[in-house]
Order: structure tokens, then sequence, then C-alpha cells
């Protein structure tokens, strides 16, 4: 009996630890590990890579059935571990089409992760039920649009945003054991 208890006892341990060391994946690839060998499984997938710098990688390729999508790949700036992705598909140049957009990937994302955890739709400014208005809200960065859904691994936040005169849905998927691993070089930084 204290055999099979001990047994039990250390399944349920292995599992435990198991499940904390889960990392998020995109597409298919767990976010972990040196930043540049990450962006090289990405470009096994057929990205191009377009810039490269310390503050992270920018590629180009097939994302969500959508051709050139730019996806920004960020490590941590001391380790260089990867801790966050980020994918922008492009959204059209109106509110409605930029809306429109937005809700299709969300409901792409809702068939494989189920209810966001978080959404939110509102303006810090009066926008008046104006599709010009709610543009340029956006534009001026006073457009609050995010939904987040919060996964074993991590989190992934979809949110319209203006950057370099084009309007994107950006799907950023950040890694919740290397986001900790930052946070506390922050902390000892302090």
């Amino acid at each position: 009996m204290k055999k099979a208890l001990l047994i039990t006892l250390l399944a349920f341990i292995s599992v435990v630890c198991s499940a904390q060391d889960v990392h998020l994946k995109f597409k298919g690839i767990s976010i972990d590990g040196d930043y540049k060998v990450f962006s090289q499984k990405l470009i096994q997938k057929g990205f191009k890579q377009i810039e490269v710098s310390a503050d992270g990688i920018v590629l180009v390729g097939n994302f969500m059935a959508t051709p050139e999508v730019m996806v920004v790949v960020y490590p941590d700036p001391t380790s260089k571990i990867v801790t966050m992705v980020s994918a922008m598909i492009e959204a059209g140049d109106n509110w409605a089409k930029i809306e429109s957009k937005y809700y299709d990937v969300i409901n792409t994302y809702k068939q494989k992760y189920g209810e966001p955890t978080e959404h939110i739709e509102e303006f810090t400014t009066k926008v008046y039920d104006s599709d010009p208005m709610r543009l340029m809200a956006l534009q001026n960065g006073q457009c609050n649009y995010k939904t987040l859904w919060e996964t074993e691994g991590g989190r992934i936040v979809i949110s319209p945003t203006y950057v370099n005169f084009n309007h994107y849905i950006v799907c950023a998927y950040v890694d919740e054991l290397n986001a900790k691993a930052l946070r506390q070089t922050i902390i000892d930084d302090i």
C-alpha cells in the first residue's frame, strides 16, 4: 500500500512539475531558447528574415492563411531568450475593415482556445459612433480594443494598432516562464 501511495505521489509531482514547465507555442514552435534559434525555426517554416537587432528579429511569412504577415521575435535583453512573439496582420484602411478583421481573428482564436479571459472594447475619447472618429482614435492611441486568453503556457493578446501609417491586428504571444525570468532580471537590476 505504501509503495502504491508513493508511486501515485511521485506521478502527481511529476505532472505538476511538468505542467509548470510548459511554454506557449507559436506556429507549433515552443517560445523558448535563444531568439535567433527560434527565428531560424520560423525560417525553416518558410518565413523570410527582414531585420535583426538586439531588440528583436523581424520576419515576414504566412500566418493564419495570410501571406506577408510581419512577425517580430522579442528577446530578454540580457539572456537573449525569446519572451514574446507578435504577428501583425494588415487590417485595411478604414474602421469597418479593421473592426471586421479584428472580429474575424478573434473568432478564429476562439475555435482553438475557447472563450477569452478578457475582452475590452472602449475608446479613451468620445467618438460619437462615427467610423472616421474611431479610426482617428486608433491612430492617436485612444482605442482600447483587446482580447486576451490566459493559456497553460502564457498569454495571447489580440488588438488593433496603427504603426508606420498602416493598420494591423496584432496577435501577441507572451510566454509565461520566460516573462517571469525577464521580470526577475528587471527586479534584480533595481
